[in-house]
């Protein structure tokens, strides 16, 4: 049953979602299980598995994984046969980004004001953008280098 579930959940992706999927599924399988597997190949099993083969207990764990990575409470929704969202808004990529993170007590107490809302919203708006790039990898960089710069001032704390 909850494997089925799992097939169906990614079965039901859209071609961009599964796109998306393959690719965090890799970058899991490399990361948690030391597993170099061509893109090519990887779609070719999750296609099998979506078929209806059994997959090894490492994939189908890498598979749940994915999911959590891509969705807030992603695999239990895929395994429940639930909705899973994949980011698609500001608001969806700020809350799956920020999920394991909370607030200093300093910054908390000021959030009630409007102007310091929209400044934070802002802020964040503005820093991807100033990042932005065509190329992953490009982007993934500029995002490393810019979290450098404003990681100097709380090296000095």
């Amino acid at each position: 049953m909850y494997v089925d579930n799992i097939r169906n959940k990614l079965g039901g992706l859209e071609q961009e979602e599964y796109d998306e999927y393959l690719k965090r599924l890799r970058s899991v399988l490399k990361r948690k299980y030391s597993k170099n597997v061509k893109p090519s190949e990887l779609k070719q099993r999750v296609d099998e598995f979506v078929g209806g083969k059994d997959p090894k207990i490492e994939s189908f764990e890498a598979y749940l994984i994915t999911f959590d990575e891509l969705s807030t409470n992603g695999a239990m929704n895929a395994l429940h046969n639930k909705n899973v969202k994949m980011p698609k808004t500001w608001r969806q990529l700020l809350l799956k980004v920020t999920e394991d993170r909370t607030l200093s007590p300093e910054v908390t107490k000021h959030l009630e004001e409007e102007e310091i809302l929209i400044e934070i919203k802002a802020l964040f708006y503005y820093s991807i953008e100033y990042c932005k790039s065509e190329k992953k990898d490009k982007f993934f960089e500029n995002l490393r280098h810019f979290n450098g710069f404003l990681k100097i001032a709380l090296d000095k704390k």
